[in-house]
């Protein structure tokens, strides 16, 4: 049967100056996502959820594994076969920030402190240093991390895009031999959802809001799926992240209420 993907951006915190979890509304988001996957689950179906491995993203995942078992819980004919408990994911992650010579990409709230130190940022690299000013100074930090080059200061756009691909190849290469659809629900950032979304639009789409989901299905060839976005539909190539722009960039609109 199928695989389905949902892109979940993680839910409201407070701030991204730190590695900080879920406020009020944030929690509430993240329950009223999951209430709403729960009612594109069957009986026969199987449910993962996975997480980028930050507060945010975790708290996000926990809420919608236990709305989605709360939901089904209600009806026992409409219980999943199988709701896996949430589980880190690295290629989920943000894109990351790799100031002068660190090599591992670390999650930007996390170097906030770091890379909005005057001292420190006279220490770069110049190209890093203004990017990183840029980057913390704009209104939409990750529509700057988009067209902007970090000078090595930060994964590029194409490095995400890579690592978002290569998961949903072996998730959509996957087949457990169930009787129902498998669904993914990967609880992820902007920065990974808006370049994946570039790739299959043809453009930014710009910033998602708390706790929206982009559903994204195998397209009927290994080597391309269909991406539903605000009541667009559109192709995107599941491999390399150069060529994975839509040939015909033939996106169309879809009735709402697609999820």
């Amino acid at each position: 049967m199928s695989n389905v993907v949902w892109l979940v951006r993680h839910a409201e915190m407070a701030h991204h100056r730190a590695d900080v979890g879920l406020v009020g509304r944030g929690r509430a988001q993240a329950e009223a996502t999951g209430k709403a996957l729960a009612e594109h689950i069957s009986p026969d179906d199987s449910v993962f959820i996975s997480y980028s491995p930050v507060k945010r993203a975790r708290e996000t995942a926990n809420l919608m594994y236990e709305s989605i078992r709360a939901a089904h819980a209600e009806n026992d004919d409409q219980r999943p076969a199988s709701l896996h408990v949430p589980s880190s994911d690295v290629a989920l992650r943000n894109a990351g920030f790799m100031p002068g010579e660190r090599i591992a990409p670390v999650e930007p709230s996390r170097l906030y402190d770091l890379t909005t130190n005057p001292e420190m940022l006279l220490s770069l690299p110049r190209d890093q240093a203004d990017f990183y000013r840029g980057f913390w100074d704009s209104a939409d930090p990750m529509g700057y991390w988009l067209a902007h080059d970090s000078g090595g200061g930060a994964e590029t756009p194409a490095a995400v895009q890579r690592r978002v691909l290569d998961r949903l190849r072996e998730i959509f290469c996957s087949n457990g031999g169930q009787p129902g659809s498998t669904f993914w629900a990967l609880v992820t950032h902007s920065a990974p959802m808006r370049a994946v979304l570039q790739l299959a639009l043809g453009s930014d789409p710009g910033e998602p809001d708390f706790s929206e989901t982009v559903r994204i299905e195998n397209a009927g060839a290994p080597e391309r799926a269909t991406v539903w976005h605000r009541g667009t539909v559109a192709s995107l190539s599941l491999y390399d992240a150069h060529d994975s722009a839509r040939a015909d960039h033939g996106a169309r609109e879809e009735p709402d209420g697609v999820l």
